[in-house]
């Protein structure tokens, strides 16, 4: 693979990065706010360590690493020190990068990027080649982004063994609400309403339930603000579905209940019936 990548910020979605692209041949450079991360990394075999930025490198394509809400300062320094690389990002909200940035995207130095895929589990030690294997990329161009761009990136995306998908920014932030973030607000609430006296009976579907909710709670914050409206929205709905189900269990109501679970267990069966056939079409593809 003839790239030369720069991974800022090796937590789990750096590191990976840097592990999967150098292991399809990619030159890959490893920069962290930590210096001994990007040395870490260049240890395990995925890159070489910078200190700093360096300007005298050729960079054909930069992914930052960081939380959302320091993405934007970010690629604006990296932009600053490789001024012909293609930029992108792995956070999991695009419409206020996307504002921030409007003229890189705009001239094609930016495009966002969302990976849907992680863990609870963070930094250069959780990291591992095979995590974006299978995993869906959102990447959201400006509407003026050139085609070669676009290619460029989804054949990175591809390379780690993604599967590229493009929506608009504003139409990601809505759907990512409603299947992450909101998703990961039921799971902490899970998780707050376990004490002492209950601990004990927890077992797997506690830990299925609230895996998520052991993720970095400062991240999360970052992630919730960034998609408030979004966010809110979400929770209004939540609020009335369990108001719904409130009213069908006081009143007694079996098929009211009966009927508010199987709606549950239809929509995931929507989830199974598509990862099968996602998955049947990569078979048929391989």
């Amino acid at each position: 693979m003839n790239l030369r990548v720069l991974i800022d910020g090796l937590g789990l979605m750096g590191g990976s990065l840097a592990a999967a692209l150098s292991a399809q041949g990619a030159r890959v450079y490893c920069h962290h706010r930590r210096p001994e991360v990007a040395e870490a990394a260049a240890a395990k075999g995925w890159g070489h360590a910078l200190k700093r930025l360096d300007p005298s490198l050729e960079i054909d394509l930069a992914i930052t690493c960081v939380p959302v809400d320091v993405v934007a300062e970010r690629v604006r320094s990296i932009h600053q020190a490789y001024p012909k690389a293609l930029i992108t990002d792995v956070g999991s909200t695009k419409s206020g990068i996307s504002s921030e940035l409007r003229d890189l995207e705009a001239s094609g130095y930016f495009i966002g990027s969302h990976p849907m895929c992680g863990s609870h589990s963070q930094g250069l030690a959780a990291a591992r080649s095979d995590l974006y294997q299978n995993a869906t990329i959102v990447l959201c161009p400006h509407e003026t982004a050139a085609n070669n761009r676009i290619q460029q990136l989804t054949a990175a995306w591809e390379a780690c063994g993604g599967r590229v998908v493009t929506m608009a920014a504003n139409e990601h932030d809505r759907v990512v609400a409603r299947v992450s973030h909101m998703p990961h607000i039921l799971a902490a609430l899970a998780a707050r309403r376990l004490d002492k006296e209950a601990v004990p009976l927890a077992a797997t579907g506690f830990r299925d339930t609230t895996r998520v909710a052991a993720g970095s709670p400062s991240l999360w914050n970052s992630i919730l603000q960034e998609n408030k409206d979004q966010v809110l929205t979400e929770i209004e709905a939540c609020m009335t579905e369990l108001a719904q189900l409130k009213q069908a269990l006081g009143a007694a109501n079996d098929e009211g209940v009966e009927g508010w679970l199987q709606d549950a267990q239809n929509a995931r069966s929507l989830f199974d019936d598509y990862r099968r056939l996602a998955d049947t079409t990569l078979e048929n593809e391989g």
